[in-house]
Order: C-alpha cells, then sequence, then structure tokens
C-alpha cells in the first residue's frame, strides 16, 4: 500500500489580460491557489496569503459569482434557453452578467443602513434622555444648595440663640449666689448683735 495522502492543492492560472480582475499585478496571469491539508486550508493569490472571502469577492467583481451558474454551459442546456420566455431570459442576463450579485449585495447594504439609522435613533432617544437627566440632577443639585444655605443659616440662629439664653441663665445664678451671700451675712450679723446685747444684759443683773 502506498504512502496516504496528508494535503493536496489546486491552482489556476487565470487571463488577466483585459483587467476583469481588479487587482494591481505585473503580469497579465493572475494565479489563484487552495491548499488543504489535515489541519489547514489556506488561499493564496499571486504567491501571497489570503482569506476565502476575499477570493469568492475578487471572483464576483468579474462575474464568477456562486449565485451564477453559467459560467460553464452543460450541453443541452443551450436548447432549453432558447425557448425561455423575454422575463426569464432577462433574469438569465441579468444573473450572467452578475447584476444580481450586485442587487443582492444592494439589498444587504440597505438593511445595513437601515439597521444602522434604527441604532442612530435609540443613540439619540438615549442622549436625549440622559440630556433630561442632567437637567434634573441640576435642579437637583440648585435645591440642594439652597437647602444647605438654609439649613446653615437655621443652625447659626439656633446657635445664637441657645447662646444668648445661656448668658442670660448664667447672669440669673450669679445674681442668686450673690444675694444668697448677702443674705447670709445679715443673719451673722445680727446674730453677733444679739449675742453681745445679752452679754451686757448680764453683767449688769450681776452688779
Amino acid at each position: 500500500a502506498g504512502a496516504h495522502v496528508m494535503n493536496a492543492y489546486v491552482e489556476i492560472h487565470i487571463d488577466n489580460s483585459e483587467g476583469r480582475l481588479p487587482i494591481d499585478s505585473p503580469s497579465e496571469v493572475v494565479i489563484l491557489k487552495r491548499s488543504v491539508g489535515l489541519k489547514k486550508d489556506e488561499y493564496f493569490l499571486d504567491r501571497k496569503h489570503v482569506t476565502k472571502v476575499e477570493i469568492l469577492n475578487l471572483l464576483e467583481s468579474a462575474g464568477f459569482s456562486r449565485s451564477n451558474p453559467y459560467n460553464i454551459v452543460p450541453q443541452g442546456k443551450v436548447n432549453q434557453l432558447t425557448v425561455m420566455r423575454d422575463e426569464q431570459r432577462l433574469d438569465l442576463l441579468k444573473q450572467i452578467a452578475g447584476t444580481t450579485t450586485y442587487d443582492d449585495r444592494r439589498r444587504e447594504s440597505l438593511a445595513i443602513m437601515e439597521e444602522t439609522q434604527s441604532r442612530q435613533r435609540k443613540v439619540v432617544e438615549m442622549l436625549e434622555q440622559i440630556e433630561r437627566r442632567l437637567k434634573e440632577l441640576d435642579a437637583e443639585k440648585k435645591e440642594l444648595a439652597a437647602y444647605q444655605a438654609l439649613d446653615k443659616r437655621r443652625k447659626v440662629a439656633e446657635y445664637t440663640y441657645y447662646d444668648k439664653e445661656q448668658r442670660k441663665a448664667r447672669e440669673a445664678l450669679q445674681k442668686m449666689d450673690a444675694q444668697r451671700q448677702r443674705d447670709g451675712g445679715d443673719s451673722s450679723g445680727k446674730a453677733q448683735q444679739a449675742r453681745e446685747e445679752a452679754a451686757k444684759g448680764a453683767v449688769q443683773t450681776t452688779e
């Protein structure tokens, strides 16, 4: 048994002398290559690594589209084409010319544009909501600043009032203490005078 094939490749040489393939190449021959292995599937354009999407887009731009099955016309297909109605023949010509591909892309582009516009409208609505909320927050901020200013004035007034009342209370206490001291001094003096007078009376009686 022979060795198992581990990889394979297909290489196509395309005459691009008429410039149907829109690429910058010094040669009139464009080389497309696909290399398939156990763990790889690679595409090359003129020996340069490219993606599958890039290859498909390049071929579609030259009229080789997967939606166009008439690049190669099988035997017996020509007779079938000759008996087509005018509308069918027109659709066929559009497919051969590749215009249906562009129509499909146009519809896709319009759908993308519509989706983009829808997202844009949503973004505008969101921005308007944010703007309204910012205005509300600004109003609330002003209200908070006014409240804080009034609250500060209230605290100052309360402190002034309580301080004034405290001073009045201290003055009243001081007056009461002074009056108590004066009243206590007069009582002591009177008691001393009474004791002296009693002593004098006792001396006179003895004599």
